[in-house]
């Protein structure tokens, strides 16, 4: 093999992450400007994705404890199931605590010589599997011969849907999915039959698309999990950049399903007037006319209506992420902030308000948060800033309040 790979090797370069030193190709190489990576480099490695490899540090980690609390002796096993260079399986070897197992899989068998020769530059075999299979192969293979994981791991390059349902076969009861989709234009609503197509969802393009999305993923991971007697339990839900990921706790039984179906139907939005709603999987109940100015609504779904987080998760995630060091996570302080954001909008009604599209429209200048927040606040509502973005909110408010407010401190300003 090592003949095999050398004329390869040769363009190897060393790049660090953490605390892990790793063997990998320049990803200025195989970009398109610098910006989009490309799928012909020749072992997947993205950079930008570090929040997502240091956030799932802090997850795994947290589900861990979870577990390890009703038995501290149980052995902990995890599929890596797209492994690429191999840096999320030896960040995470080195992070979790025993006894725990990783099996990290590739279809390129140059993936998985990178890995050994990662393992190798780290220390790192203890504990590490490596696989050469296709992912798909190997998760169905997993439930004929009963080898379950307690966390399954999927991180392609564009839509995971077909690996979800394999995923939901390999999957132990309990256990912790984990899914990254970068094809969010579809999952946005930009590309309607796209998403149709993906996901059987009629996608909803509104102010507070990158909220749906994470809500078309949660859906269609829960339709899948339902004919094999199984839901899911969000557990944290984020979107970052150009991609989003979801982690989802897998719970077997009918009552779990009923709840599931009770937090799925389509969401309402008035293109006019910004007012959102709600309901039920029964399509004769959705209104076609918008309650609050009398435009045609347009809709979304099915798709998932209830939380998106688990607020012990999540404080859990925060106080591991503050006891570790800048070395171990290297986005400590975004995701800190991340994290403190997600904790205040759980619980807060679906959508979000996007400040400067509607100060943009209503065609006023933009008050700074701090004003808006406290004339929301004086009016009796609610008000947390989102993870989604940087100049949206969650509140209780009503459309036409929030603009008045909006209205009343730009004329103050003025």
């Amino acid at each position: 093999m090592g003949m095999r790979f050398e004329g390869i090797d040769a363009k190897l370069s060393i790049a660090e992450e953490g605390e892990i030193k790793f063997y990998t190709y320049s990803p200025a190489e195989f970009s398109t400007g610098g910006k989009a990576l490309l799928k012909s480099m020749p072992v997947f490695y993205n950079p930008i994705q570090e929040i997502n490899r240091s956030l799932t540090l802090l997850a795994y980690r947290a589900f861990q404890n979870s577990k390890q609390q009703k038995n501290s002796e149980e052995s902990f096993h995890i599929l890596d199931s797209m492994a690429a260079s191999g840096i999320r399986t030896l960040r995470l070897a080195k992070f979790l605590d025993k006894p725990f197992s990783i099996t990290a899989n590739d279809l390129n068998p140059l993936a998985i010589h990178l890995i050994r020769k990662n393992m190798e530059l780290n220390h790192l075999s203890e504990s590490i599997y490596l696989t050469n299979d296709d992912c798909l192969h190997l998760m169905t293979n997993s439930k004929v011969k009963r080898e379950f994981f307690d966390i399954i791991d999927i991180d392609p390059f564009g839509t995971p849907n077909i690996f979800i349902s394999p995923a939901l076969h390999a999957i132990k009861k309990e256990g912790l999915l984990a899914i990254t989709a970068t094809d969010t234009p579809v999952l946005f609503g930009v590309g309607k039959n796209a998403c149709i197509r993906k996901y059987n969802v009629f996608p909803l393009r509104s102010t507070f698309s990158k909220e749906v999305g994470l809500r078309v993923l949660l859906y269609y991971i829960a339709k899948h999990a339902h004919p094999l007697m199984r839901a899911i339990k969000p557990m944290l839900s984020v979107s970052f950049d150009h991609y989003i990921r979801v982690f989802v706790q897998i719970i077997k039984g009918e009552e779990a399903i009923r709840t599931n179906i009770q937090n799925t139907g389509y969401i309402l939005w008035c293109a006019k007037c910004d007012w959102r709603g709600t309901t039920d999987l029964n399509i004769l109940n959705v209104p076609h006319q918008c309650p609050n100015c009398g435009s045609k609504l347009d809709f979304g779904g099915p798709l998932w209506i209830g939380e998106i987080h688990e607020d012990k998760f999540v404080q859990e995630l925060n106080e591991i992420n503050l006891e570790v060091p800048k070395e171990v996570i290297p986005s400590k302080a975004r995701i800190e902030r991340t994290l403190q954001r997600i904790s205040e909008e759980i619980s807060f009604p679906l959508g979000y308000y996007d400040v400067h599209k509607i100060c943009d429209k209503l065609q006023i200048s933009v008050s700074s948060m701090k004003e808006i927040e406290d004339a929301i606040k004086s009016q009796g509502f609610n008000f947390a800033r989102t993870h989604v973005e940087a100049h949206a909110i969650k509140s209780n408010i009503d459309i036409e309040s929030l603009k008045a407010i909006l209205i009343k401190l730009a004329q103050k300003s003025t």
